[in-house]
């Protein structure tokens, strides 16, 4: 089942800014590199 982390806002030069709690489950740091995967229509995030 999905659950809902957060939500967040696209800034005007397409940034985003990360909600904490999937920093948290994800242990992101800054300078860490993050993969963004695509399937079915569906986007996922993956730490590097």
């Amino acid at each position: 089942m999905r659950k809902l982390l957060g939500s967040t806002t696209v800034s005007t030069d397409n940034k985003v800014t990360i909600v904490k709690k999937v920093t948290e489950i994800l242990k992101i740091e800054r300078g860490d590199i993050l993969a963004f995967y695509e399937e079915s229509g569906r986007v996922y995030i993956e730490k590097g």
